[in-house]
């Protein structure tokens, strides 16, 4: 299927089934994400840049791992309740493994002391919004003036999707993006965005 094209207006009304991400680093700085959208269950695609009528149609690398794997809430671990410094959390850890009780157990079974400062006092969840993508429709292509940039895909429930290949190691920036709506997107993108299908 490799360098195989297909129309814009083919993609359209088809159901995302699967997104899978293959990730790496470049130069030791750089962290990169291929990204292969399943259509259907019978054909992958790659999010096109810029204007353009057609998406090429991939295969799937073999080391590429579905996004969809685990769609339970998010948790979020709270630490170090209140609030100190590195420093002074290594100079707590430093005191208690001093302690003449923690000395013993260190002597006698090799025990060391959590540091506590680091055990979640609370745990708040935050929901999935990935589960708002698997199974929805494309319904619009979208892109930016500048023709070197990854268009989006606008889904049936208003999502828009988009991913980056590259960024540099650490960000998160590479793989897929979401948007809940279109006015999100343009929170963060100011430029005008056109549509495939008023064009």
């Amino acid at each position: 299927m490799t360098n195989e094209t297909i129309l814009i207006e083919k993609v359209l009304g088809k159901t995302i089934t699967d997104i899978r991400c293959k990730y790496g680093v470049v130069d030791g700085w750089l962290d990169t994400a291929e990204c292969f959208i399943e259509l259907d269950h019978k054909i992958c695609i790659e999010i096109p840049y810029g204007q353009t009528n057609d998406v090429v149609l991939v295969e799937p690398h073999s080391e590429a791992k579905t996004i969809f794997d685990n769609l339970a809430d998010i948790p979020e671990y709270h630490i170090n309740k209140e609030g100190k410094t590195i420093v002074e959390v290594a100079e707590a850890h430093k005191k208690r493994k001093q302690n003449i009780f923690n000395r013993l157990r260190k002597a006698l079974f090799n025990y060391e002391p959590p540091i506590k400062e680091y055990k979640p006092y609370r745990i708040e969840y935050h929901e999935n919004k990935l589960k708002y993508i698997v199974n929805r429709k494309i319904v619009d292509y979208l892109w930016e003036n500048d023709n070197s940039e990854k268009g989006y895909f606008e889904l049936d429930n208003g999502f828009i999707i988009s991913d980056q290949y590259m960024s540099p190691s650490g960000t998160g920036q590479a793989g897929l993006h979401y948007f809940d709506s279109l006015n999100s997107l343009k929170e963060c993108r100011e430029s005008n965005l056109k549509r495939h299908t008023e064009e």
